[in-house]
């Protein structure tokens, strides 16, 4: 008997792998993404859900020293008040799927307006977007990325990780490789640890190397981002083959720190190598002038809100937070807690509201964007393909919170097609959706990508309508006043 389930088990892995290996090489459309497998690995074989059953309370996290290095700040004070004239009465709908009947984008609105403004700061709106597979491989990520730099100017391929976690995690425009690290991530952690923004950590000896070869030549700084600690070794970054810098990570307390280096016109390869004893790298930023919108797609392989509600040091990733000083926070979580039922229904909404609050205290004023995960299919019988009864409950839940905690909400699942989305989009033609009914495929994520876009910028330009800016000033000390 057993042997005879052995000899099964052996056939269906030959099958699936055949079918991989089709798809890799042969016909990208057809066959088995190899994402599935981690995926499956991580929803169907755990049976623990993904994360720890304490109280909902902010773990302890150790003292941080301060940056060796300050962080970077906007050219115009981002942290100061914004004389923004609100409108009185009722606020009108944004749009079909972009729920924001707080005013939590108006911060990041009000920044986007001023990138249009000829002379107005700020000269750089950052957006994080935190998510799970999808936002790994760039998909989705990368076409908003595309469409609002398009509107609003590109201001650089902004975070990368120093290597490839997963073989399918990539960055649009960029082509990663890297040699000799021990790499870490939040993901599944059932305590906080000290990870770079993008939520992982990259250790490596003399001799640890990555390149990125960028698509184009434009980028005009690269930004370092490492952990200074006691005994740290030293990383040397060229481009197109020049020794660049040196960068010593030796420090007295371990402290997140960066280093801005600026890059050659034209430079399209950086190298980083640790020159001598040891290292942990996070991941580097290239930005570029003039202004306009860096999109920083922060995704982790299986990740749940439980990376930033529990897996991140909560002073480190402030300070990372802080350094960053985005405009706008994206949470963009649930296909990966979708298969633990139990856990949507008890713990996922404080998981959540945990999340936010922890991103509130690093950054008090920022805008935050809850957006919903896509439709996930699941198959019953030979070919009946039906939505996963988890995502409508987890779609509601967000929206909920977010009502709660003067956040934007951006349905997802509705905006793509509701229940049964992931059955059309399979059988469709062109196929939308990888068969893992999870995974978009290009075309899927472009149909999402510009979804969302259009309807963001249907609620900015609500906000355009109905927001006024009077004239604004600079005193002597760097301060907003208004006249």
């Amino acid at each position: 008997m057993q042997r005879a389930v052995l000899k099964t088990a052996l056939a269906v892995a030959t099958c699936m792998g055949s079918l991989a290996v089709w798809r890799a090489g042969v016909d990208h459309e057809k066959g088995i993404a190899p994402a599935i497998f981690a995926e499956a690995w991580g929803l169907r074989l755990w049976r623990t859900p993904p994360a720890p059953a304490v109280p909902l309370t902010e773990p302890e996290q150790p003292t941080v020293a301060a940056n060796p290095e300050p962080a970077m700040q906007p050219s115009s004070p981002a942290t100061a008040a914004k004389p923004v004239i609100r409108p009185s009465g009722p606020r009108p709908a944004l749009s079909t799927y972009l729920f924001d009947d707080g005013g939590a984008l108006d911060s990041f609105f009000d920044d986007l307006q001023q990138l249009e403004t000829p002379g107005d700061a700020p000269e750089r709106v950052a957006i994080l977007h935190y998510g799970d597979s999808p936002t790994t491989a760039d998909l989705i990520t990368g076409d908003v990325r595309a469409m609002l730099q398009q509107r609003f100017g590109d201001a650089g391929h902004g975070y990368l990780l120093v290597d490839k976690p997963w073989a399918w995690y990539g960055h649009r425009d960029t082509d990663l490789k890297g040699d000799g690290w021990t790499i870490g991530n939040a993901v599944g952690k059932m305590r906080a640890d000290t990870y770079g923004l993008g939520g992982a950590s990259f250790q490596g000896n003399e001799g640890a190397s990555s390149r990125i070869t960028l698509k184009d030549g434009a980028q005009t700084a690269m930004v370092l981002e490492y952990l200074a600690q006691p005994n740290g070794g030293t990383v040397t970054v060229s481009g197109n083959g020049q020794e660049l810098a040196a960068v010593d990570t030796e420090a007295g307390t371990r402290t997140p720190a960066w280093k801005t280096i600026p890059l050659p016109t034209g430079t399209r390869t950086v190298d980083l190598k640790v020159s001598s004893g040891h290292v942990e790298l996070f991941g580097e930023e290239f930005r570029r002038l003039p202004r306009g919108v860096v999109y920083d797609s922060l995704g982790l392989n299986g990740a749940s809100t439980t990376v930033l509600s529990r897996g991140l040091n909560g002073e480190v990733w402030s300070a990372e937070l802080r350094h960053e000083a985005p405009a706008l926070v994206i949470i963009n979580y649930g296909t990966n807690e979708s298969s633990f039922g139990a856990f949507v229904d008890k713990q996922y909404e404080g998981e959540l509201r945990l999340a936010i609050g922890r991103i509130r205290n690093a950054l008090p004023d920022v805008s935050i964007l809850i957006m919903s995960p896509m439709d996930r299919g699941e198959r019953s019988g030979i070919d009946q393909i039906s939505t996963m009864a988890t995502i409508p409950r987890i779609v509601a839940l967000q929206k909920q919170v977010a009502a709660d905690t003067h956040c934007a909400f951006f349905d997802t699942f509705d905006a793509m097609g509701g229940d049964g989305t992931m059955s059309r989009w399979y059988t469709g033609k062109p196929r939308l959706v990888s068969a893992d009914l999870i995974h978009p495929t290009p075309q899927g994520a472009a149909m999402v990508a510009q979804i969302f876009v259009k309807n963001l910028m249907q609620g900015y330009d609500i906000y355009k309508k109905t927001h006024t800016q009077p004239v604004r000033t600079e005193t002597t000390t760097g301060q907003v006043a208004q006249p």
